[in-house]
């Protein structure tokens, strides 16, 4: 994903300076990553491994742009430990202030965790989710507080449906969520809907 980001961005402006930071669990997808970046040029020093929700390499870091592509559907049971001691802990200070999602489902406080990371007054990121992230949880439950503090506090700008089947081994439906902070003054307190039809007429303009 960084390196099409970098690839479509440089394309897009010639002229751009990317610094590129990345963590991932996965042995072989780190292991690809960090050769990525070696034979694109790029500092390999900035791909960490690591598990991300328990073992931050980017405590402190803020981002312009960031992407992410979390698991869906995965349980957080043996990062639960110290995430709740996070969560209790540092409260709003740390990543996970707003709730925590059902243990059943991690995907949420990967969100979370772009959300504190993002530069304050101008950072976006896109972050894949599945459905579940728009209607789990009843209201004041973990889920539903993270939403309502990404609504309140005006930093969701657009939910993208994605067409079916674009994920290889899954034909479930995922979203793009775009998140900011700092919206353009014609966005503010708006949320754009775009659904899977009309993202494909999209890509053909």
């Amino acid at each position: 994903m960084l390196g099409c980001l970098d690839e479509k961005i440089t394309a897009v402006n010639p002229d751009s300076k990317l610094s590129l930071f990345g963590q991932e669990y996965n042995p072989e997808t780190y292991a690809i990553a960090k050769a990525d970046m070696l034979i694109k040029g790029g500092n390999a020093q900035n791909m960490k491994f690591g598990n991300t929700l328990n073992d931050d390499q980017f405590s402190g870091y803020e981002f312009d742009y960031i992407i992410s592509n979390p698991p869906f559907g995965i349980d957080w049971k043996s990062e639960a430990k110290d995430v709740k001691k996070e969560h209790e802990k540092l409260g709003f200070s740390g990543r996970f202030g707003p709730g925590l999602p059902a243990i059943s489902d991690s995907q949420m406080l990967f969100m979370l965790n772009g959300v504190k990371k993002l530069k304050e007054g101008s950072g976006r990121m896109a972050i894949i989710q599945n459905g579940s992230s728009l209607f789990t949880g009843d209201a004041g439950s973990g889920p539903s507080e993270i939403r309502r503090y990404i609504i309140e506090n005006d930093m969701l700008e657009a939910i993208i449906q994605l067409p079916t089947d674009l994920f290889y081994n899954t034909s479930i439906t995922t979203y793009i969520w775009l998140i900011t902070k700092g919206k353009s003054s014609e966005r503010i307190g708006k949320v754009h809907l775009i659904v899977g039809k009309i993202f494909q007429e999209l890509k053909h303009l």
